[in-house]
């Protein structure tokens, strides 16, 4: 069986895809020089850290590393440990899943997909839902609205285009939502 490795050019484009958001595709070699594998990974920026979801095979991987100089590498070596069936827990050191909470994970992912329904971790048992659909008058947007225990609490609205502006739009809402029903309650 062959060990298969990210080529030096790939490691290079690596590092300069972990600063941004978006979707890439990644070949891995092996030592006679013919690929055997392609890696999809999605870059997500998030407050404190960059979460990295790799899509290898049959298999779906996300980790959260902190920013720093050397991500790229570390992202390049988590990718070749997955390939390799090595257990990638070498690549995170101690305290970095913990960067990006529950509900920023959930955002994100609908911020990126921009339709479906996505359930919102809350603590006080309630069943926050964040309901994303295309605009009927602009489909460059998304139309969004919550629910609460499948009660609509919100009337539609649509969604900013620009990335940063929508996640920051939906935190807001989902930290006033949850405020205001404990108040309630």
């Amino acid at each position: 069986m062959y060990t298969l490795t990210l080529p030096p050019d790939a490691r290079s484009r690596l590092s300069d895809q972990i600063i941004t958001n978006g979707e890439f595709a990644h070949s891995l070699y092996a030592e006679n020089g013919v690929s055997y594998a392609t890696a999809y990974i999605v870059v997500e920026q998030c407050a404190k850290a960059v979460l990295v979801r790799v899509a290898l095979g049959s298999s779906v991987n996300t980790i959260t590393l902190v920013q720093r100089k050397d991500t790229g590498e570390r992202v390049a070596r988590f990718l070749e440990e997955l390939a390799n069936g090595v257990s990638p827990s070498t690549v995170p050191e101690d305290g970095e899943h913990l960067l990006v909470s529950d509900t920023e994970l959930v955002l994100r992912e609908a911020v990126r997909l921009r339709q479906g329904t996505y359930y919102l971790p809350a603590e006080g048992g309630e069943y926050l839902c964040l309901l994303l659909c295309p605009s009927t008058s602009d489909p460059t947007r998304s139309v969004f609205r919550f629910e609460l225990d499948s009660i609509g609490i919100t009337l539609p609205l649509l969604l900013p285009c620009d990335r940063g502006q929508a996640f920051e739009l939906l935190a807001g809402c989902v930290q006033e939502l949850i405020a205001n029903y404990r108040c309630a309650a």
